[in-house]
């Protein structure tokens, strides 16, 4: 019986350490305040193709943080980061604060998102972040609820609005609690005490 509790033990772990994410960059400068945390977009050593998260297409995600000032006022940004593999010139580019992201939640919302990183026209691919509102949106703190929520609802679809058309992206059934806790490891590393951050 003990035998028997231990292979369950240990396949849950197995389980769990395939879905774990970590953290791809947490860094804090003192003299500016500003303090950048970014999740890494695969598992293991390094991107693999079978890493996407995506049943239509090759979509690797992340999630981040970002604090400091602007004019000397204090600002936060939530985010996702979303590289895209598409071989596809169709697509145009992912252009910054024109192109959108839309995550489509298990509870029948949906989150739109822009762009905030520099456009993008990449022949083979495309990387780009998008804050966690959308543009127009005068108060950070959608962007704050909307992370917030990510943490405890599921993502099934994620659609990806380029220069020339809409990208839709269907998030696998079992990728969907890995999207999460992206959002819950960003949470737990913005709470903990900057000392030696991670770079």
């Amino acid at each position: 019986m003990k035998f028997i509790a231990k292979i369950f033990a240990f396949l849950f772990l197995c389980s769990f350490s395939l879905s774990a994410q970590t953290i791809d960059t947490n860094t804090y400068d003192e003299k500016t305040g500003q303090r950048y945390i970014v999740t890494r977009n695969y598992r293991g050593n390094k991107l693999e193709l079978n890493h996407t998260v995506s049943s239509t297409g090759a979509l690797y995600f992340s999630a981040g943080y970002q604090s400091g000032k602007t004019d000397e006022k204090a600002t936060e940004v939530y985010f996702i980061d979303l590289y895209i593999v598409h071989n596809d010139r169709r697509l145009g580019c992912l252009k910054e604060y024109e192109s959108t992201a839309t995550l489509l939640l298990a509870d029948g919302t949906q989150i739109e998102c822009f762009q905030i990183s520099e456009t993008d026209c990449g022949n083979v691919g495309f990387q780009a972040a998008f804050a966690l509102k959308s543009k127009g949106s005068s108060v950070n703190n959608s962007m704050e609820e909307n992370f917030k929520k990510l943490m405890t609802t599921e993502i099934v679809e994620i659609k990806v609005k380029t220069s020339e058309k809409t990208e839709k992206f269907k998030i696998k059934p079992r990728e969907r609690e890995y999207l999460k806790n992206h959002f819950i490891l960003v949470d737990k590393t913005m709470k903990v005490k900057i000392n030696n951050p991670q770079k």
